[in-house]
């Protein structure tokens, strides 16, 4: 409730199903206050990456890039 996220709905189930967000509480420290963490599925490989997903990824990385005044991309080295 009150978080700006509704506009991710025209992305489908298959990606609501995987969104999460993560608000810091109001008795952190008062930097948090304005943080919002989001974590979205992983970057997939090759073939995966286009026939896998059931969804736009290039297109909901872009629509949390035009809302966010900074957008971390986390890889795994390993995988």
């Amino acid at each position: 409730p009150g978080l700006p996220y509704s506009g991710l709905g025209s992305f489908g189930a298959a990606f609501l199903d995987r969104f999460e967000a993560a608000v810091c509480p109001p008795t952190s420290h008062p930097l948090l206050s304005a943080v919002t963490f989001i974590d979205t599925p992983g970057i997939l490989s090759g073939e995966k990456q286009r026939i896998a997903r059931s969804y736009d990824f290039a297109e909901v990385c872009r629509w949390f890039a035009n809302r966010a005044d900074l957008v971390l991309l986390l890889f795994d080295a390993h995988k």
